[in-house]
């Protein structure tokens, strides 16, 4: 037993060393047909194996072939590999199965494909191999593979393929990844495949990553064959993450014969900010391939994508990202057709609006069916033509048609420019053939037609050169002048040569017509010419001028030519070119006579220094009365480059000028000061120099003489620059600033000042002057702009503060129905603070001293914190103004406190003496004085304290009275004979009284207010209308002495008229009854008397008085004056004569005898229609606190 185990043992082991070994000691050669043969068998397609045969066993069974070919010699599809070499598991073997451990395949080269019909062009299977039973762990392949496609007959060829995976079964799953190279381009890839769920066909996943292309790919789908045609239902993806980032996605149905594309979604740009179309598409297949896409978007916004990133406020511009655009446009690799519309696109802070494109392209080219697209401006863009490369450079070339009806906005909307300085909305619309490069542009064959107007001609424009030659029969050159600064915005970096010639028959200039004009120039870098300069017929106006200058050597002349009928006519031609030298020229009144300007420029070598030049400009000016001229001259060095800008900006130069004017205000006018000062009637002269560098400090000084003017000025500074700086010694002897603060009446002023100009900001140092008589010094600091900024504090004698009360509102110098002047509520912010010794109040009070603060903010001004010394008293006050939209809104509040009242006058109008405070507020709206007058509104209450009311005297009710008991007041002219100078001479005191008034409509108005004195009693009522300046005051006297609760007398006393010339009037009428029912009551007592000594009955009370109203004084029209005088009334009729004999003595039980009883009181009124003449109203008189 132990001797067969040993020999088993000794078998197997020499069977092991044999399977080793052995194969070594084969030659597998020889069995090369047999190979053949079986493998073309089990495969079902002839197998050839050309090179040599290796087979193993052990350790692990292995088979190596070399220059192996499946297929037959003709086959249309047949593999070639050059080495073939299996690794299978023995342990699988050995169970009956296939599996690899490792299969590679090196030198592969595969051509593979489709037939005319669309199916697989590869010989149907014969053998009896189950390829689904077969495993490989380890795939390696590497070599070339040719994708044939019948139908069309191209091809795709993948070289340097190379792949590493595993395959569960050649027709399921397969898992793995390479790279391949397509047309010369590194394209890595991964797959997957696997056996669809519902076992019919494969889910198969193909991924193309980046590689030398920046794209990948993404295929994912279920694959099934009918009939060896194939057929693929899934999803594709295209993106690209570099650069500008893009992403499309969509739905995928192919056949051979057409593949279709649906729910197709496309996004460029970055996720978060992408512009997202949407549609569908399809790719016919066959002998003419076409790739037809459809997309469209309600609405985009290309400015969130571009702008992302960048800082804000940045601005898109439109041209360079259109080259931009143009250079990077990929060109189509095959046939095909694209379709895109969006409704609105968010561009250059602008909407554009229908947007449709349609474009077809053949292999490397794209010709635009049509781009049409309606932008800002009211404008419409057509473009047609062809996209293609050459040279490495993207162009287009093609007609193009815009029409614009507001080509200012277009041209600022593609330049990313907001502001339009020159808006045109003349309408524009130009064709032409254009060529586009990321270089330059051309249209050639132009036809430009706006506003009437036609212009011919071809324009280039590179970044080197711009050449424009252009002519037309009738031209608007304002309308052209404006598209022309529109098109060039704010362009600074122009090409360094051009060259321009401009032919026009007819013109339209400044809105006059122009015969003719014609323009040529160039400029380059040696040379800057203007060839012809020729313009006629403008108004009188004639221009002429040529020249040359030699930029290398630093040498030229220039010279031109104008005449004109008048300096206004001048500046109506260069108002399109230098606005504001034209508004001085077109301010100036003076018309007479012709105007003739000369321009002369001379640059020259220096005689005695070789390396610099003299440059000498010449300005003469002869017209309207104005003669004078400007010479200004330099001595630049010479660089390499010749005479530039900035060589001529550093240099030293001198700039003197002289002009002298038949009128001074037409110079002013020019020099553009008129809006400060205003110059009497007669010459002046104004003479000017200044020394130093262009962009450096500079000395100057300034002189004007004149008819009411003298002024100089002296100092240093960079005064060329955009933001100034200059120190000045100012001194004004004589001058008017009527102009700079809106009023017509002259306003005197001169001064000495040291002016520090920093900008726009004037400082005025040591401010000493004299306005209007009065003296003012200290700081002031003003800051020029659309607000002027006023800040500083001042001191001075004398403040008129009704004059600047009217500065301020705008009413100064102007009639009261005149709209207002700005005044100070929308000219000015800022603070000042003034003192004055003493100041003047409308009317003729004085203030001493005074003070306050004046602040704006531009729509507002405010003096707050008014204080001023008065009749031993304060004055306190704030005042408000502030523009609304129904006019100046103005509010004030005012405080008298502890006031002497003399002090307090207004014309001819005083308050009475004592002391006085007062509390007021107002307000008021309107657009001019008389409105503002008209509106005014407010309330407040005077305080009286130790008031003496002069013309009030008490003493003329004991006048009266001891007149009538004398009898010697028979009638009421005597009556007030002998009262109104008592009245008039006496005065009423006062204790103290309060008197509130109300103002409503510009009417200040009193109600009946009780004064008690001392004697007597006064009801005061009334009020003044402020807009007819008139006065209406009732005073009712009443005496506290005489009479009783009920009767008293009373006296009215009426003031009417202007407060500088007012009537009084006294009413004695009440007073006149009184004194009647007193003789009545004397006279009764005398009867009775007489009668035998009885004592007489009481006297009924005659009617009281009513008591004042509490409304404004009964017109005297209103009193009424008896009929007669009761005192000559007939006697009534004696009773019968009693006997002469005298009664007996009653006894005393008897009765006693009563008086009869006395007649029925008398109703005694004024008499109807009695008035009191109205006397002529006396001369003005000194202010009066009298009645």
């Amino acid at each position: 037993m132990q001797t067969t185990l040993l020999g088993l043992a000794i078998a197997f082991i020499i069977a092991l060393i044999a399977a080793l070994v052995g194969p070594y000691y084969v030659d597998w050669n020889q069995f090369r047909p047999q190979f053949e043969a079986e493998a073309s068998r089990i495969i079902g397609s002839p197998v050839r194996v050309a090179g040599a045969l290796d087979a193993r066993l052990l350790p692990t069974p292995t088979l190596r072939l070399k220059s192996v070919a499946i297929g037959a010699q003709n086959d249309p599809s047949k593999v070639r590999v050059e080495k073939l070499d299996v690794e299978f598991s023995l342990a699988s073997l050995m169970r009956g199965e296939w599996r690899a451990s490792e299969l590679s395949l090196q030198g592969l080269d595969l051509d593979f494909g489709l037939d005319r019909q669309g199916r697989i062009d590869w010989p149907a299977s014969r053998g009896y191999f189950d390829f689904g039973s077969l495993a490989i762990d380890r795939l390696n392949l590497a070599g070339r593979a040719v994708l044939h496609y019948g139908a069309s007959g191209g091809q795709l060829t993948l070289d340097d393929l190379k792949f590493s995976g595993d395959v569960r079964a050649l027709a399921g799953a397969l898992r793995g990844e390479g790279s391949a190279r397509i047309a010369g381009a590194y394209v890595p890839f991964r797959v997957s495949s696997g056996e669809a769920p519902d076992g019919k066909g494969a889910r198969v996943r193909l991924t193309l990553d980046p590689g030398d292309w920046p794209v990948s790919a993404d295929l994912d789908g279920h694959l099934t064959f009918d009939t060896r045609s194939p057929r693929f239902d899934g999803a594709l993806t295209l993106a690209r993450t570099s650069g500008t980032p893009w992403r499309i996605t969509g739905r995928i149905k192919a056949d051979p014969g057409v593949a279709a594309f649906e729910q197709v979604e496309a996004a460029y740009g970055p996720d978060d900010v992408a512009l997202k179309l949407s549609g569908s598409g399809d790719l016919r297949l066959g002998a003419q391939p076409l790739l037809h896409m459809a997309l469209s978007a309600r609405q985009l916004d290309a400015d969130r994508m571009v702008l992302k990133g960048q800082p804000e406020g940045t601005t898109v511009h439109l041209i360079p990202g259109l080259r931009a655009l143009l250079a990077s446009v990929p060109l189509p690799p095959f046939p095909m057709q694209v379709d895109l519309s969006a409704d609105q696109i968010a561009l250059g802070g602008r909407p554009v609006k229908d947007f449709t494109a349609a474009f077809h392209g053949e292999e490397h080219e794209w010709a635009i069916d049509g781009i049409a697209l309606r932008t800002p401006g009211a404008s419409q863009l057509t473009v047609r033509g062809t996209l293609n490369r050459q040279n490495d450079t993207t162009r287009f070339a093609g007609p193009v048609v815009l029409e614009s009806g507001d080509p200012a906005a277009l041209m600022s909307w593609l330049q990313g420019r907001s502001d339009i300085a020159f808006r045109s909305r003349k309408p524009l619309r130009v064709n032409g053939t254009a060529t586009l490069s990321a270089d330059d542009f051309s249209l050639t064959g132009m036809k430009g037609d706006f506003d009437g107007g036609a212009l011919q001609g071809n324009v280039t424009v590179s970044d080197a050169r711009f050449d424009a030659t252009l002519k037309s029969e009738s031209l608007d050159l304002d309308a052209t002048t404006e598209l022309a600064r529109a098109l060039s915005g704010q362009r600074t970096n122009w090409p360094g040569e051009a060259h321009v010639s401009l032919d026009v028959a007819r013109g339209i200039l400044a809105g006059q017509e122009v015969r003719p004009v014609a323009l040529e120039f160039s400029y380059g870098p040696k040379t800057v010419s203007i060839d012809r300069l020729k313009l006629g017929g403008a108004g009188g106006v004639a221009v002429e001028g040529s020249g040359t200058f030699d930029r290398s050597a630093a040498t030229g002349k220039f010279a031109f030519d104008a005449t004109a009928a008048s300096l206004s006519r001048f500046g109506e031609v260069i108002a399109p070119f230098a606005p504001a030298i034209a508004a001085r020229l077109k301010a100036v009144k003076v018309t007479k006579g012709s105007a003739r300007a000369r321009f002369a420029v001379d640059v020259s070598k220096a005689a005695n220094n070789p390396g610099r030049s003299t440059a000498r400009a010449v300005l003469d000016l002869d017209g309207s009365g104005i003669k004078g001229s400007a010479t200004l001259t330099a001595a630049p060095v010479i660089t390499a480059a010749g005479l530039d800008l900035d060589t001529l900006a550093k240099s030293e130069m001198t700039l003197e000028a002289k002009f002298t004017s038949e009128q001074g205000q037409a110079l002013l006018v020019l020099a553009g000061v008129d809006g400060i000062l205003t110059a009497g009637d007669g010459p002046a002269r104004l003479e000017s120099s200044v020394h130093g560098t262009w962009r450096g400090a500079t000395q100057f000084k300034a002189k004007v003489t004149g008819s009411g003017l003298d002024a100089d000025a002296q100092g240093s500074g960079d005064i060329w620059t955009a933001e100034p700086k200059a120190a000045i010694a100012l001194v004004v002897r004589k001058a008017n600033l009527a102009p700079l603060f809106g009023t017509s009446e002259p306003l005197p002023v001169s001064m000495t000042s040291r002016l520090a100009v920093a900008g726009d900001k004037l400082t005025f140092e040591d401010l000493d002057s004299t306005v209007n008589g009065s003296r003012i010094r200290g700081k002031l600091a003003v800051t020029r702009g659309d607000v002027t900024g006023v800040d500083g504090e001042i001191g001075m004698d004398t403040i008129d503060l009704s004059s600047l009360a009217g500065l301020a509102l705008g009413t100064a110098g102007h009639a009261a129905t005149e709209p207002l002047r700005p005044g100070w509520v929308q000219t000015w912010r800022g603070r000042v603070a003034f003192q004055s010794l003493r100041g003047n109040l409308r009317g003729g009070s004085e203030l001493r001293p005074v003070s306050g603060v004046f602040r704006g903010d531009g729509q507002s001004f405010v003096l707050d914190g008014l204080k001023a010394g008065i009749g031993g008293g304060e004055l306190t006050a704030t005042v408000e103004g502030r523009q609304t939209a129904d006019g100046l809104a103005v509010s004030a509040r005012a405080q008298l406190e502890g006031v002497d009242g003399a002090a307090l006058k207004y014309r001819g109008l005083a308050m009475p003496e004592g002391r006085v405070a007062l509390k007021l507020t107002l307000l008021s709206r309107g657009r001019s004085l008389a409105a503002l007058s008209g509106s005014l509104s407010g309330s407040g209450v005077v305080s009286l304290q130790g008031a003496k009311i002069a013309g009030l005297g008490p003493q003329a009710f004991d006048a009266a009275i001891r007149a009538g008991d004398l009898d010697q007041v028979a009638n009421d002219r005597k009556v007030k004979a002998l009262v109104d100078p008592v009245l008039a001479q006496g005065a009423l005191q006062v204790a103290s009284a309060d008197i509130p008034f109300d103002i409503r409509d510009g009417r200040l108005r009193v109600g009946a207010t009780t004064l008690d004195g001392k004697d007597a009693r006064a009801v005061v009522s009334g009020g003044y209308d402020i807009a007819a300046d008139q006065l209406n005051v009732r005073a009712a006297l009443s005496s506290n002495a005489t009479g009783t609760e009920g009767v008293r007398p009373e006296i009215q006393v009426f003031l009417h008229g202007t407060p500088d010339a007012f009537d009084r009037d006294v009413d004695i009428t009440s007073l006149s009854s009184w004194l009647m029912l007193r003789a009545i009551d004397r006279e009764t007592r005398r009867l009775d008397r007489l009668q035998g000594g009885a004592q007489p009955s009481a006297l009924p009370a005659p009617p009281a008085n009513p008591k004042p109203p509490q409304s404004d004084a009964l017109p005297p029209s209103d009193v009424r004056i008896p009929s007669g005088d009761p005192r000559k009334r007939a006697p009534a009729a004696k009773p019968p004569a009693a006997t002469a004999t005298i009664p007996p003595r009653p006894d005393a039980t008897a009765p006693a005898l009563r008086a009869p009883p006395l007649p029925p009181p008398i109703d005694i009124r004024p008499a109807p229609g009695m008035l009191h003449q109205k006397p002529h109203p006396p001369a003005a008189s000194p202010p009066r606190a009298s009645f």
